[in-house]
């Protein structure tokens, strides 16, 4: 059930994450072709890329990524672990992830909502709203938290309630 629910969640954000990219890159090279070609660039790409797809990219791009355990990692340490214990050092680690990320979520939601209650813009040609730029921090995040609360119970799961061997990744 998790899982279902977990693939659903690395589908939607890898989705956002992968239209910014491809987005950002289009921009960039419309902006780059026009600026050398006709010698009139776009006036908004930078801010843009800077305040919205870029960290739409990041912040919506690496829960799915922890997710598929496609990160970096140093598992030097734990390969010669036995089974169960090695689970446990992936709750441990999801666990630091969930309450890094779960405050990380909890302040930049408060500091959206704040820029949202304000209706703060950016200073810049174009007044983008700044809330729209804060709130890709904590929506992104949350799905960070959601991956972290899934790997620490199939963790758990595989660790406690399955026979030895059978993992669950």
């Amino acid at each position: 059930m998790i899982r279902k629910y977990m693939a659903v969640v690395d589908h939607a954000f890898t989705a956002v994450a992968v239209f910014a990219l491809a987005f950002m890159t289009l921009l960039i090279v419309a902006d780059v072709a026009l600026r050398y070609g006709a010698g009139t660039p776009i006036f908004f790409a930078h801010d843009l890329v800077v305040l919205y797809l870029t960290p739409a990219v990041f912040f919506f791009g690496f829960g799915p990524t922890y997710w598929r355990a496609e990160h970096l990692s140093v598992d030097l340490l734990t390969l010669n672990l036995p089974h169960r214990l090695r689970e446990l050092t992936d709750v441990v680690s999801s666990a630091i992830g969930l309450w890094v990320f779960g405050l990380l979520t909890w302040v930049a939601w408060e500091r959206a909502a704040k820029s949202f209650a304000n209706d703060e813009v950016i200073a810049s040609i174009v007044p983008w709203p700044a809330w729209a730029s804060y709130a890709l921090v904590p929506i992104g995040s949350a799905a960070m938290v959601l991956v972290c609360a899934a790997r620490i119970v199939i963790s758990l799961n595989n660790a406690f309630g399955r026979a030895s061997g059978e993992a669950a990744q």
